[in-house]
């Protein structure tokens, strides 16, 4: 199943994604992902907590480009939890990667050929006393919770 979807972003970080999937020969859709892979690595860095959600700076229309995504369903529940966690618009965290992240990932990319990205990702759902609690994993832990803990 493919979840599909829209994001509008500056036609200069559109640009960037252009040149690096012909580089890598690889989608726009594999770049974006791959670069929200890697910012998930430093989410605790910019990621906030009751604040409203931070979009992309304005611009004029002509600046915007319309991206259409066609994402797995596993890439589709981590950009949701990412932006959830992040506050920030899923565009605002491209754009945010590329920046930080697009030059890096082409070199990786041209070396690595890893297609599945997501292997460290996991998430439990567990219900303490009527409240359903989900617990996303990013990363390896050491124990899954997946009962109450008594105390």
């Amino acid at each position: 199943m493919i979840i599909e979807t829209t994001i509008n972003i500056n036609i200069y970080t559109f640009y960037k994604l252009s040149m690096a999937s012909m580089i890598t020969r690889r989608s726009k859709r594999y770049i974006i992902s791959s670069l929200l892979r890697r910012l998930s690595y430093d989410h605790d860095k910019i990621a906030l907590s009751w604040v409203r959600v931070k979009y992309q700076m304005r611009d004029v229309q002509e600046h915007w480009r319309c991206l259409h995504l066609a994402l797995t369903p596993d890439e589709y529940e981590f950009f949701i939890d990412l932006r959830k966690v992040c506050k920030q618009s899923l565009s605002r965290l491209i754009n945010y990667a590329v920046e930080k992240y697009l030059d890096g990932l082409i070199n990786r990319i041209k070396e690595c050929t890893d297609n599945y990205q997501y292997r460290n990702y996991a998430f439990s759902r567990i219900t303490i006393d009527g409240v359903v609690c989900l617990i996303h994993y990013w990363g390896i832990p050491t124990t899954f919770i997946c009962r109450p803990i008594k105390s």
